[in-house]
């Protein structure tokens, strides 16, 4: 299992790639989506990684989420962000910038900055 630092690492790079892209075009509003869930992902695994939980899939990850108590808080925005990220990597085009940037960024800086304080 990867350490904490290794996840935020990943959680950073994540976020710093869809921070840099301007929403311009579909594919580029669907990997600042993508990346932000990929992200906020990371930022979950680093909170599991110190309390020594490992998960093997998304399901897994949404059912401990769901149960731990410090994480609960923040289940529905984690649950947002991976509709948005499945969708925009599966799915036909559908999401505009404002998508990015009302609907999933400040839900992204609510689980981080959540997460952030557990660390």
């Amino acid at each position: 299992m990867p350490a904490k630092d290794v996840h935020l690492l990943k959680a950073e790079g994540n976020e710093a790639f869809a921070l840099s892209l301007p929403l311009d075009s579909q594919p580029r509003i669907d990997w600042a989506l993508v990346a932000l869930f990929c992200s906020a992902m990371h930022y979950v695994e680093a909170y599991f990684a110190i309390r020594n939980t490992h998960v093997r899939s998304h399901t897994a990850r949404d059912n401990a989420i769901g149960r731990d108590p410090n994480l609960k808080e923040i289940f529905a925005e984690y649950q947002d962000l991976k509709f948005y990220g499945y969708n925009a990597r599966y799915g036909p085009p559908q999401f505009t910038a404002e998508d990015v940037t009302a609907g999933a960024l400040p839900q992204f800086n609510l689980v981080k900055t959540h997460i952030s304080t557990l660390l």
